[in-house]
């Protein structure tokens, strides 16, 4: 049974994953074509090439330009309202079978020429538990690089599947000690991207 504070997403509402499959290799996730209302996309693209407050973000297996959204009320209110976030993390609770806490971390990266994520798994104890990666781009091209990768061990010859940053479409997963992932490295353009992190609640860690 899930929480009494799930609702449904409001179809005013930018941000939704309804409507799709999970799939369980090589670890449950979901590709949603479609996650984002077009003008809201537009809106935070001009935002992310002018005036968003990046940040170089190095660490021994990737560097990214990022930051938080909460950190900048006046252009995110959108993607912070407490509705919103509350309507998609119980689409997140259907579609992954738990329940959440109550809290969602929304984070924009930005990847460009040169920069990659090398294979890793994310599975951390006591951090996110799943994780929504919505893709914000002018039309990358396969050429362009951004590919997102998961593996089916933590051998990077070992792909399953490779997923193209389509502009407006996502990728929901679970993270696991199997939930090996990587993107390849950019070549050209600017490779944007929304996360929204999920955290199981506690007394479900086990199940």
């Amino acid at each position: 049974m899930m929480s009494a504070s799930v609702v449904d997403v409001e179809p005013n509402w930018p941000i939704s994953i309804r409507g799709v499959s999970l799939k369980l290799a090589p670890f449950r996730h979901m590709v949603v074509p479609t996650c984002i209302a077009d003008a809201e996309a537009t809106r935070l693209l001009d935002w992310f090439e002018n005036d968003a407050p990046w940040r170089l973000v190095e660490t021994d297996f990737y560097a990214q330009y990022e930051f938080c959204l909460w950190d900048t009320p006046d252009k995110a209110n959108v993607l912070t309202n407490s509705n919103m976030l509350c309507g998609l993390r119980g689409e997140m609770a259907r579609a992954f079978g738990c329940e959440f806490e109550e809290r969602v971390n929304v984070v924009a990266h930005k990847l460009t020429p040169g920069q990659r994520i090398e294979i890793h798994n994310d599975h951390l104890l006591g951090e996110e538990t799943h994780r929504l990666i919505l893709q914000l781009n002018r039309e990358l091209r396969d050429e362009d690089g951004g590919l997102f990768m998961l593996f089916n061990s933590d051998n990077a010859s070992d792909v399953n599947v490779v997923l193209r940053p389509v502009h407006r479409s996502a990728l929901a997963f679970e993270i696991s000690a199997d939930s090996f992932h990587a993107v390849s490295r950019m070549h050209n353009s600017v490779r944007y991207t929304l996360i929204f992190s999920f955290y199981r609640k506690q007394d479900q860690l086990a199940g």
